[in-house]
Parts: C-alpha cells; structure tokens; sequence
C-alpha cells in the first residue's frame, strides 16, 4: 500500500452559514480546505484517475453540496462534508475538513472548525 494524500487549500466560495437572522438571509464567504488520504499505489503504477480522486470533480461537487445545505454551525459543516467525503468517494480512507469564516468575528483573521474522520 502506498498511503498517500491529496489536499485541496483555500477553496473560497460565499454560502449562507450562521445563526443569526442576517447570515440566515445574506451569503458569507467562507474557505474550505480539505485532506483526503487513500491508497496511491494503484494509480501511480496506471497513471489512470479512476485510479484515484478526481479533486477539481470533489470541490465543484462540495460547493454545490455546502450552498444548498444552509448550515447553521460551522461544526455541522465540517462534519456532514467529511460524511459526504466517505460516502461519496469509497477511496478515500479518510478525511479532514477544514472551514473558515473570515468574516465570523471583527477584528479577527477568521473562525474556523475542523474534523478528521477515519473509516470504520
């Protein structure tokens, strides 16, 4: 088995997440980071992506997959998105999602929540 990992960094997307009356109606930006971990072994030897994670495919789909979620926690968000990860991508052996909201707390560079999730 060759372990490897595929990071996808500061993938910036506006999309409506928070508690409060304003984030429930106005889009925020918010920045995405994401580290798979599967096995390289095969598609190294075959050069072939099917082999492995179509990631430019993976952050369409999870922009598509947080804009229409309207989470209310920032911690929902990385959770459900690491789901969706393990669901949707059985080579992914697993997964840590990172979330800032860079505009959460004035005066501040952003809040962000992060998850790591393993297969079981």
């Amino acid at each position: 088995m060759e372990q490897g990992r595929i990071r996808l960094k500061d993938i910036q997307f506006d999309c409506i997440i928070g508690i409060l009356p304003y984030e429930r109606e106005n889009k925020q930006p918010v920045i995405l980071n994401l580290t798979l971990w599967l096995d390289f072994a095969q598609a190294a030897k075959t050069e072939d992506l099917n082999e492995s994670i179509d990631y430019a495919k993976l952050a369409e789909e999870l922009k598509g997959f947080i804009r229409l979620s309207c989470f209310k926690l920032v911690e929902t968000l990385v959770v459900k998105t690491a789901e969706y990860v393990l669901e949707h991508y059985p080579k992914a052996s697993a997964v840590e999602v990172s979330v800032t909201k860079p505009q959460a707390v004035p005066g501040c560079l952003g809040a962000e929540a992060s998850v790591k999730v393993s297969r079981k």
